[in-house]
């Protein structure tokens, strides 16, 4: 594939390809994955919602806990299916299910869901308020979310970058979360070595970062800025996620 082909896969398995790409993004993803389901906290009986998780391949991860029940949302028919054959029986069990579907216009009642996450879909938001405002809205009240994103100066060193995808600064991100009316945040930084998207081994942080808070309400992760002052001088945030209850 070229770099534009895939991230228009990326953005939305399809056809021959779709496979391949989810395959891709689960190896790239991963850890990610399952440091936000860490990050969330997730409890017993919680409902979990995952915006964008291809063919959920990390939903047993958040199901852990007695009691809990898991909806994927994501924009690919093809992913849907393959998350519906590949978790046939947790949906048989009545324990997930899986949408076709946009953040931006989540077709469940206000405060459906106690937990939710979204892992590096931020980029395809044409309207990110809408996106964080609808997510807000099927939150039950203290309920946490996690978005995790990558810094921008790592991002755009990547082939299929320029192709459709928007970058953040955490300032912008803190901005977006204020205004949809997130609190309370606390950012995790995450330093990993992996295969990315595109086949290459890249690091997706220096060695130098450490978790840190975020103490102020409104939220935001960033990357690649300045660092908050409660951070070591020179450490760099390049992978962010969000975790912060709506008020």
């Amino acid at each position: 594939m070229t770099p534009e082909q895939l991230a228009a896969q990326l953005r939305c398995p399809s056809g021959e390809h779709a496979v391949e790409v989810a395959d891709r993004m689960n190896e790239a993803n991963g850890p990610l994955t399952v440091r936000a389901i860490g990050v969330l906290d997730i409890q017993s009986g919680d409902a979990v919602l995952e915006i964008g998780p291809g063919n959920a391949a990390f939903a047993p991860d958040a199901l852990r806990r007695p009691g809990t029940h898991y909806t994927g949302v994501d924009w690919s028919g093809d992913m849907v299916a393959a998350a519906q054959r590949r978790h046939a029986g947790l949906v048989a069990q009545g324990r997930a299910r899986f949408l076709r579907g946009s953040s931006d216009d989540l077709p469940f009642a206000p405060g459906s869901f106690d937990r939710a996450l979204a892992v590096n879909t931020l980029y395809f938001w044409e309207r990110p308020q809408r996106h964080l405002a609808a997510i807000k809205r099927i939150l039950k009240p203290g309920g946490s979310f996690c978005i995790v994103f990558g810094d921008p100066g790592f991002m755009r060193d990547l082939p299929f970058v320029p192709f459709g995808f928007t970058l953040y600064e955490r300032e912008m991100v803190e901005r977006l979360l204020d205004i949809a009316g997130f609190v309370d945040v606390q950012a995790h930084d995450h330093h990993e070595t992996v295969t990315g998207n595109n086949g290459e081994t890249v690091a997706r942080l220096p060695p130098a970062v450490r978790p840190c808070r975020l103490s102020r309400p409104a939220p935001a992760i960033e990357e690649g800025r300045s660092p908050p002052k409660d951070r070591t001088a020179g450490e760099r945030c390049r992978c962010g996620s969000l975790s912060s209850p709506p008020r």
